[in-house]
This record gives structure tokens, sequence and C-alpha cells, in this order.
């Protein structure tokens, strides 16, 4: 949205160099371009399109700025000047009624300098709260909604501290949210109790049933390890009862023996 008022805007564009550039240097030209327009046929000889945006009836809101410009084209150091109007030219029709001057204006305008002039509708307006869309950085605007969001959220959130400031005026002893849920568990069903009471001794029996389980299974190993040693005491036992019977077998054959020698030598 080019203006927050007007629909049509209209525009108009000089350049050139700098040090030539006065806005009178720039409307003259424009209106020099008189000289290629004919009313009759509502035709031009050559390009006098700013010729007929700056005589348009209709328009009576005008705003001009220049600009430098390093370089423009062939021109160094240039100046681009551009004036916007309201209402915009339609050049499909001529830029004026022919006849006397100031004849078709209003009861409420003066005729100043062979235009139609009125002090309300020419004034100056200041838009405070618009800016164009294109324009970066955009500055920080607090628009009448704006104000009246911030003076709504300031009131409810007055509102909202003088209620519960009362509330604790009255009832001092609201609980905390800790003691809330203390009092939460306390006001429970009595079927609810028997549930939690019964899941926790199932728990429990359960944690004992896998104690005892344990106990078993090491008491089991521990027995298992005593009949192993025992296997093996008994085990050594016949051996060193066996060797010792093979060591009797043998002196017994040695006595044997020697006794048979002595036979001999008798």
């Amino acid at each position: 949205m080019a203006h927050p008022k007007f629909n049509g805007i209209g525009e108009n564009m000089w350049a050139g160099p700098e040090n030539e550039f006065t806005p009178s240097v720039a409307i003259r030209s424009w209106f020099a371009e008189r000289k290629k327009y004919t009313f009759e046929n509502n035709s031009c000889s050559g390009d006098c399109s700013h010729y007929l945006q700056l005589v348009w009836d209709r328009s009576h809101k005008v705003g001009c700025a220049v600009t430098p410009c390093s370089k423009l084209g062939y021109i160094r150091h240039a100046a681009i000047f551009i004036c916007n109007y309201a209402p915009g030219a339609v050049l499909t029709r001529r830029p004026y009624k022919q006849g006397v001057v100031c004849s078709q204006c209003s009861r409420y305008d003066r005729c100043t300098d062979f235009l139609c002039s009125n002090a309300g509708r020419d004034q100056a307006e200041y838009y405070r709260f618009w800016y164009p869309k294109w324009e970066v950085p955009r500055p920080i605007v607090c628009d009448p909604l704006c104000i009246f969001i911030f003076f709504l959220r300031t009131l409810f959130f007055s509102l909202c501290a003088t209620v519960v400031l009362i509330i604790q005026s009255y009832f001092p002893n609201i609980l905390l949210e800790e003691q809330m849920q203390f009092t939460s568990e306390v006001m429970k069903p009595e079927h609810e109790k028997l549930e939690e009471k019964i899941e926790k001794e199932d728990k429990e029996d359960k944690k004992e049933g896998k104690k005892e389980e344990e106990k078993g299974m090491e008491e089991e190993k521990e027995e298992k390890k005593e009949k192993e040693e025992e296997e093996e005491e008994e085990e050594e036992e016949k051996e060193e009862e066996e060797e010792e019977e093979e060591e009797e077998e043998e002196e017994e054959e040695e006595e044997e023996e020697e006794e048979e020698e002595e036979e001999d030598e008798g």
C-alpha cells in the first residue's frame, strides 16, 4: 500500500546533473512538454506524459523529494527528483475540461493562481502510525490498537492481582501444593487403599520368595561342595589304605625271603 488514504497514486520523475537541479527547473521541463500536446485531439507529437500529469484536474495532494546518485547512466553525480500526487492520473481522457478558469470549482473552493483551492482539503496531513512497507529499518511504532491492548493487559493484570490479594485476606490458610497432595492421598477411598496394601504385600511376598529361592540355591551349592569334599577325602583315604596294604605285602614278602635264605643256610 503506497498511501493509507489514496489508492491511486501518480508519479512524475526528473533526472539530471546534480549541479543543475532545482525544483523549478524540473517542473518547467515537465510543463515545456505542453508544446507537444494537442488538446482537441488529446494526442502528443512526442513525449508529453509529464505535462499531462502536471495539469491533471483532480489532483490536490502533492509530495516531492530529491535524492543524489553517484552515477545514473552516463551522468555522474546525478539527482533524481520525484513528485507523487493523488488522486492519480488516468491517461485515457483529457487532463482537464476546456472552459473559463475556476468555473468548475465547488462553492467551498477559492480560485488561487488560476486553480481551485480549499484550505481544509489542501492542508498537509501527517500519519503518525503509518509507514510504507518497503521502509527498512521500520521504526517501532505503537498505534492506537497497540496502546489499547497494552492498557487492557495492564488492567487485567491489576484485576488478577487484586483478586488474589482479596482471596488471601479471606483465606489465609490456603494449603500449599505438597499439603494438597497429602490431603488428596488421605481422602482416597478405602477400596483404593486396600488395593494399594494388597499390591504392596504382593510385592513383599515376591521379594521374600526370591530371597528364599536364592537361599535355597546357595544351600544346595554348599551341600554339593561338602559332598564333593567328602568324596575327595574318602578317595584319599582309600588311596592311603591301598598304599599301606601294598607296603605290608612287600614287608611280608621280604620276611619270607629272609626266612627261606636262613633255612637254606642251616
